[in-house]
């Protein structure tokens, strides 16, 4: 059997894996469509939505808890990720993926900022270290190649914030759907969170009248299907080990998005990677290795 810890650090490793695997298609979107970071948050919430619609019947439980005990949570979860996603969208413009994900090892400062200074909680020496960590490394990745511009650092700080505060609600609502198993109150809580996100995309598409223009239904597949998966395990994740941890687990995406890069960039997508040197690839992925090390750290 396996325990509590060993199953949120397998859930945070197999998050990341699927992220990485979503920036590729998301950068690849931006790049090619206009009005893209609107037309693909709207494009992509509309396919989480469906597949939340015909999930959720087989996912409810018999133990759910009265709606107003985890309401507050989930619109908090719903309504930052989705401040989070648009900066994110933006930034795709303006850097590769391979640099994007660990960039986002930020948002640890962040959360360590929030919980220690807002929440009450206190961090051990190790623990404050392996947020270091995961701040020098997205300082290297910054270093590595073209610096961001300012637009790019505004679009990553609201990135990080919405994602932040997005994440401490979904540990409540993971928590608030007891006692609900929490790989089974995940699932749940994914459903009803992109659920909600689609009904925030739908008046933004008329609104924006994106749907005079058309929206690429296809391509913006790909990234909401890697994305959908990714929330579930890393829902369950934050339930089992909460979300600071969750997001040192989390951070080795960018290990993963740097190998992804690599073999992008190889294999001839230069639109997606340009070619790097070997000067860049190496402080990369030292800088990735960084974030992994927090890991250890983190519980040492």
């Amino acid at each position: 059997m396996i325990n509590a810890p060993t199953a949120g650090m397998l859930f945070g490793l197999s998050a990341a894996v699927l992220q990485s695997a979503s920036y590729i298609f998301s950068r690849r979107f931006v790049l090619r469509h206009q009005n893209a970071t609107l037309r693909l948050l709207v494009a992509s919430h509309l396919w989480m939505a469906l597949m939340a619609i015909v999930i959720y019947p087989f996912a409810r439980s018999p133990d759910m808890p009265p709606v107003m005990t985890y309401i507050g949570p989930l619109l908090g979860s719903a309504g930052f990720y989705m401040a989070g996603q648009a900066g994110l969208f933006a930034l795709m413009r303006h850097t590769q993926a391979s640099r994007v994900a660990p960039l986002l090892g930020l948002k640890l400062l962040v959360l360590a900022v929030i919980v220690t200074g807002f929440m009450g909680q206190s961090l051990s020496l190790n623990q404050w270290g392996s947020v270091g960590l995961c701040v020098l490394a997205a300082f290297l990745i910054q270093t590595a190649g073209v610096r961001l511009t300012w637009q790019a650092l505004a679009w990553l700080a609201l990135a990080c914030l919405g994602y932040s505060l997005s994440d401490l609600s979904i540990t409540r609502l993971v928590h608030a759907l007891h006692p609900i198993p929490k790989f089974h109150a995940s699932v749940i809580g994914v459903c009803l969170s992109y659920a909600v996100c689609g009904l925030v995309a739908l008046p933004l598409w008329r609104l924006a009248g994106i749907s005079r223009n058309g929206i690429p239904w296809g391509p913006a597949l790909p990234f909401a299907g890697f994305w959908f998966a990714s929330m579930v395990v890393l829902y369950a994740c934050f339930g089992l080990v909460g979300a600071l941890y969750g997001n040192i687990l989390q951070s080795t995406r960018g290990l993963i998005s740097v190998l992804f890069g690599y073999a992008l960039s190889r294999a001839g997508f230069h639109e997606l990677e340009e070619p790097q040197s070997r000067r860049v690839l190496i402080q990369r992925t030292a800088a990735a290795a960084l974030m992994f090390t927090a890991i250890w750290l983190f519980h040492a």
